[in-house]
């Protein structure tokens, strides 16, 4: 591991650690670079400042109220992403039936599907995808009569 890595991954921790999320191996894995790394160990004493300052500030009262806009969730999003999915897994199995179909049989010969979801699938929506396009390149395995 690169030295950027760790000091990357040393600032996260000391980061983690003023807010007590730092596990026992994490803190002495963090102490432990600390000894040897100026940098970190000054970033580390700085986050540690800011946030006890943070902690200790008096908290002011406001002159009037802060009003956040609520945005409203449209109702049929779920819906909307069921159907997107519904039509990829039909567009695979129809691509699948038909490249078998113009391959004269021979899954071999299809080509690979790409697959093109929105942000709200799930990542069971591509396993059924590629299950389904396994399914259809599977060749039977052949058997070597020596063995059975």
């Amino acid at each position: 591991m690169d030295s950027g890595h760790r000091c990357e991954r040393a600032r996260a921790w000391a980061s983690l650690r003023v807010d007590d999320e730092l596990s026992q191996l994490e803190s002495a894995l963090l102490d432990a670079h600390l000894r040897d790394c100026a940098s970190c160990r000054a970033f580390a004493a700085r986050i540690a400042a800011s946030t006890a300052a943070v902690r200790d500030a008096r908290l002011l009262q406001l002159p009037h109220p802060v009003l956040v806009p609520v945005r409203r969730r449209r109702a049929h999003r779920g819906l909307a992403g069921a159907v997107v999915a519904a039509a990829m897994i039909a567009a695979t199995a129809a691509g699948a039936v038909f490249g078998l179909q113009s391959a004269g049989g021979h899954a071999g010969t299809l080509r690979p599907t790409a697959m093109i979801a929105s942000g709200n699938e799930s990542t069971n929506v591509f396993r059924t995808l590629r299950r389904a396009q396994l399914i259809a390149q599977s060749r039977p395995l052949p058997r070597n009569k020596s063995f059975f």
